[in-house]
């Protein structure tokens, strides 16, 4: 009998090798991960120590002003009386205008000025050849006299016949007509003293004079030049001691004329009047005053197309500097604002919800809403107590501010003096602006 060798499974040996490879595999993991945590661990040490140096480099903005805080400058609104005013674009015009014209016909004997000059009322102008209106005056002359001698005969004629025709020796028919030729002289006589009065007037229109004060436009005719009566045009001649400046306001400033000028000027039978009000005229970027006067005019009705009413001013102009046709800047006084605020109008800013002004409290800044009752382009006028007795007003603006933003003070006590004497100075050269601009 055959006894078949029993095999041993084989699965033991290969088992055992499997176990030790996974052995090892473990190993290598555990290995592993004990660096990767090593260097980890590293890294956040890295880390922290960077941030402790960091926080050793960079201080508290505190603690660094100089670099850190920006610095600002402050200054505080100064309080006074301000008007108040509306402005508009205007023109000049002469209130008289006069065209040279002569009276009498004949030829320019002599220019006695030049073209543009000023003159006085009465100056002689030019001269015509008054020879023909010589000679005429003298035939006017000589005529009167023998009508007078005609009259004188006429009249002794009457004498000697009035006692004869009483008697009867003549007869009324020729009394009668005695009289009549009395009568004609006389007439005669008096149309004779009528035309020597014409030819002294007829001569002195050959000297032509200035009619007003003014400044004469262009010359084009001189000596020799024949002109014609009432026709031939000499020059003209504006008057300019007085001008007037046209301007239009919204109808809205009706309501504060009647108020500053109650019944806009006109008064009843034994009314007190009240002085207009002023109205100044300045140049075209409103920044220099040229002349003062009062307004004289206001219009009948309000434009329709533009909501506006025409007024009209009358300028004093005794130096002559302003000029008819001139464009300027017209400045009408409604009122005053008592002890107004007055800061320069760069410290005013425009936001989302209006005007404000940053201010300086507690190392930091703050907004503060104004409305400003005047405004020019040079300082903002805000009602008395918009803002606190000692309130700092952060002027000039630096390049980056927003409220709650911390800033530093600097040392401007001589600058902010300066400030506000330069301020005052230019408020003054610029009085009463107008809160419109």
């Amino acid at each position: 009998m055959t006894m078949r060798r029993r095999l041993k499974p084989q699965s033991e040996p290969i088992r055992r090798p499997m176990i030790g490879n996974k052995s090892r595999l473990l190993t290598i993991f555990a290995v592993l991960s004990v660096l990767a945590l090593g260097g980890c661990q590293n890294q956040t040490a890295t880390d922290k120590s960077a941030e402790k140096d960091k926080a050793k480099t960079e201080k508290p903005t505190s603690e660094m002003p100089g670099m850190m805080i920006t610095k600002v400058s402050v200054i505080t609104p100064s309080v006074r009386t301000v008007p108040i005013t509306m402005t508009a674009a205007g023109t000049l015009a002469s209130p008289n205008a006069v065209t040279l014209t002569p009276q009498v016909s004949g030829t320019i004997d002599a220019v006695h000025v030049q073209s543009g000059q000023q003159v006085e009322k009465g100056d002689l102008l030019f001269s015509l050849d008054a020879q023909p209106f010589e000679t005429a005056l003298l035939s006017a002359r000589a005529k009167l006299e023998g009508d007078r001698a005609q009259a004188r005969y006429a009249a002794q004629q009457v004498k000697q016949l009035k006692p004869l025709v009483e008697k009867e020796y003549v007869t009324r028919q020729s009394y009668d007509q005695a009289v009549a030729t009395a009568m004609a002289a006389n007439a005669l006589i008096a149309q004779d003293e009528a035309a020597i009065q014409t030819a002294q007037i007829n001569l002195a229109y050959t000297k032509i004079r200035a009619p007003i004060t003014g400044r004469l436009g262009e010359i084009s005719l001189q000596p020799g030049n024949l002109v014609v009566a009432n026709n031939t045009a000499l020059s003209t001649l504006v008057s300019n001691r007085e001008l007037l400046v046209n301007f239009s306001l919204p109808q809205s400033v009706l309501q504060a004329l009647r108020k500053e000028w109650p019944g806009l000027g006109q008064t009843k039978p034994g009314e007190k009047s009240v002085p207009p009000p002023t109205v100044e005229v300045l140049d075209e970027h409103a920044d220099h005053v040229l002349g003062k006067g009062h307004l004289s005019f206001i219009d009948n009705s309000i434009s329709a197309g533009t909501g506006t009413i025409r007024l009209q001013g009358l300028i004093d102009n005794q130096d002559g500097s302003l000029w008819p046709g001139q464009f300027v800047t017209a400045r009408l006084t409604l009122g005053q604002i008592p002890d107004a605020q007055v800061l320069p109008a760069a410290a005013v800013q425009i936001g989302d919800q209006g005007m404000f002004v940053y201010l300086y409290k507690n190392g930091k800044v703050e907004m503060q809403t104004v409305s400003p009752a005047r405004n020019t382009s040079n300082e903002a006028a805000l009602p008395a107590g918009s803002l606190s007795a000692d309130a700092k007003v952060i002027y000039p603006l630096p390049a980056r501010i927003a409220p709650g933003m911390p800033v530093a003070l600097e040392k401007t006590s001589n600058k902010k003096a300066q400030s506000s004497e330069h301020l005052k100075a230019e408020s003054a050269s610029h009085s009463g602006s107008s809160s419109n601009e």
